[in-house]
């Protein structure tokens, strides 16, 4: 899976999936349709154009496994980013990433009601322009960890009709805590996947990167959801020569436990959703502007999101805004101790395009002091906050491609101000294999 002709293969075939797309696209016959859910028979719903993946519903043999509980799933994205100004030199770069692997539902394979069996891997390749910008926050989300990764290995059961669901094996927080639907739309870091300045510090595992984990979960009510999880920390979790496959357990290794409670509601038929958690750390973490360590460490944060307008009543189209926040008081280990992202998204903003997707967002993350006394010291400025602006426009060109130009303009890259404000132009692309 690791090899050059095997990406290359995978980018180009996703460009050549694109580029024809993009034509039909115009005629307003492809990306109206509402997206069916993804065990739907892709070929039975109108042809393969019309499916929900790339490579259909093979002759009918998906729906069959997937009626005796084996789901399979791909998902191919990429990226390409050009510093056109500002920053510490111009450059352009592409990376991506391959998701792949299955879900069985171990009720219907073998008669073990409320078992699922996970697994998968990914495949990381190319570069980022990140050194050619100078920030905190990487402007090409793809990026880290570019190689092969066995990633989810893990056995979940749920019970009393799902009130109550615990997952175990080789998994990461990130997979459950502090992250939306709504920050996997943008291509800086600093938004995606979940709330950056609670992966900064190094203490919550995340994608690709899984570890040995655990996370319960109890939901009395469809509004509401309490969770905790527990995970492994380990200096080797972040090395990609190890490829996912490093089992073992250290003296030396620290736990970080995860929490967070969740609410659902309806403002009228426009849903909402309010999170907060908090991950208290045990692991050496080493402490900036001194040779000492914190080995207790704690975070908090909170998120909130809420549509607020609708085309129509129960539509899914319209505008949403989003929020987040997170904290703590330990500057000496905390690289950014305070940040706050907003968000706004609007689907299907143009008539015929109901399922595209133009996005807003800004973060301001807060340097900690002491990091900046560090760099201070050693003659690199004196850094203070970086500040992101994000607007792209998702054009969705079947239910299973997309394409997204994308803007990012990035204020003080590093907090220093000696480096100028950077603007990053992109296009990020994937399709549902």
């Amino acid at each position: 899976m690791n090899t050059t002709n095997t990406r290359v293969g995978l980018a180009a075939l996703t460009i050549a999936i694109i580029a024809a797309n993009a034509a039909l696209a115009e005629d307003g016959n492809v990306g109206d349709e509402v997206p069916l859910p993804p065990s739907s028979p892709s070929d039975a719903s109108g042809g393969w154009l019309n499916g929900d993946y790339l490579t259909g519903d093979w002759g009918g043999k998906r729906t069959e496994l997937a009626a005796n509980g084996f789901d399979f799933f791909a998902y191919y994205n990429a990226i390409v980013a050009s510093n056109v100004g500002g920053g510490i030199q111009q450059g352009t770069a592409l990376a991506g990433d391959l998701y792949m692997g299955m879900t069985v539902d171990l009720g219907k394979a073998a008669g073990l009601n409320g078992w699922t069996f996970n697994l998968s891997g990914i495949d990381r390749a190319g570069a980022s322009i990140d050194e050619d910008v100078g920030g905190i926050y990487s402007v090409m989300q793809l990026v880290g960890g570019q190689t092969y990764f066995l990633y989810n290995l893990s056995l979940e059961k749920t019970w009393a009709d799902g009130q109550y669901a615990l997952k175990f094996g080789r998994i990461t927080a990130t997979d459950d805590f502090a992250g939306s639907p709504f920050y996997g739309y943008y291509l800086s870091n600093s938004f995606n996947g979940q709330i950056r300045a609670v992966l900064l510090d190094g203490v919550m595992t995340s994608y690709p990167f899984a570890v040995w984990g655990t996370r319960f979960q109890y939901a009395p009510t469809d509004d509401f959801r309490a969770k905790i999880g527990v995970y492994q920390l380990t200096e080797k979790m972040w090395d990609p020569d190890l490829h996912g496959t490093d089992f073992t357990f250290r003296s030396s290794d620290g736990v970080s436990i995860m929490a967070q409670l969740e609410w659902d509601w309806r403002w009228g038929s426009k849903p909402g959703h309010f999170g907060l958690g908090l991950n208290n750390v045990y692991f050496d973490m080493p402490d900036f502007n001194s040779d000492s360590t914190t080995d207790t460490f704690i975070r908090y944060y909170a998120q909130l999101d809420q549509q607020v307008t609708q085309e129509r009543a129960g539509s899914d189209q319209g505008l949403y805004l989003f929020g987040t926040l997170a904290y703590t008081n330990q500057q000496q280990p905390a690289l950014v101790p305070f940040q706050t992202s907003f968000g706004a998204q609007y689907v299907g903003p143009f008539a015929g395009r109901h399922q595209d997707r133009l996005i807003f967002g800004t973060t301001f993350g807060k340097l900690s002091d002491d990091y900046a006394a560090e760099q201070e010291s050693l003659g690199n400025g004196d850094p203070d906050y970086e500040w992101v602006l994000e607007l792209g426009y998702r054009i969705q060109l079947t239910k299973f491609a997309y394409i997204q130009p994308d803007i990012q303009y990035i204020v003080q890259p590093g907090g220093t101000g000696d480096i100028p404000d950077a603007t990053v132009i992109g296009m990020q692309f994937g399709v549902s294999l």
